[in-house]
């Protein structure tokens, strides 16, 4: 019987390597502790993206099996170009955007009708202001589930960084290297993601 995660040799050598290297260890020489530890520690994290892209239960729970099996297939392929977190994350991505693509009937917006216009330089459109609104209203189920929808009909690319940063909490450099972009790329699609839902917003319930 294989030991537990905290029964695994504490020797200067391994007690010094980081959680991330003992669970990549394990997982090489395919301990079934690791593979308990990587669904302990994935599981919710992989559905709650899912999740986010997917927004059906079922769906999320299955990108959940096909992201942890694709991780023991290929965990010996793992060069550690990338933080065992960051790659996790990509796979995760990958499955959510092909499981979406394969849906019918989904609908996306243009970035372009809901950009903010500029002349000479300067914005023409005033930005709304929303401190009239009581704190209440943001809390209203009608306008959570508008916003859900926004999100959901966001561009592929901006939807991707936007949920990865602003919804799952990860930093600039993680999102960086699960979705391969430089730094102004990333920052660019998670503005113009703001920007629409912005604008979504301000058309249907200030202006």
């Amino acid at each position: 019987m294989s030991p537990s995660f905290f029964q695994q040799d504490l020797s200067p050598s391994s007690a010094s390597e980081s959680s991330e290297d003992v669970l990549l260890r394990g997982l090489k020489e395919k301990e079934s502790w690791a593979y308990q530890q990587l669904i302990d520690r994935w599981a919710n994290k992989i559905y709650r993206l899912a999740f986010h892209f997917l927004r059906k239960k079922e769906d999320a729970e299955e990108i959940v099996q096909e992201v942890l099996q694709k991780v023991v297939e290929k965990i010996g392929t793992f060069q550690g170009q990338s933080s065992v977190y960051t790659w996790i994350y990509r796979i995760a991505v990958n499955q959510a955007l092909m499981r979406l693509r394969t849906m019918k009937g989904k609908q996306f917006v243009s970035w372009e009708e809901f950009a903010p216009h500029f002349e000479n330089g300067i914005r023409v459109q005033t930005t709304a202001d929303w401190s009239t609104k009581p704190e209440a209203f943001f809390a209203q189920k009608e306008l959570q589930a508008f916003l859900k929808q926004c999100v959901d009909e966001l561009p592929e690319d901006l939807k991707t960084a936007y949920l990865l940063k602003d919804m799952e909490g990860l930093s600039e450099e993680e999102v960086c290297e699960t979705l391969e972009l430089s730094k102004p790329a990333m920052k660019n699609r998670v503005h113009r993601a703001r920007l629409i839902l912005r604008e979504r917003l301000e058309r249907k319930y200030v202006r």
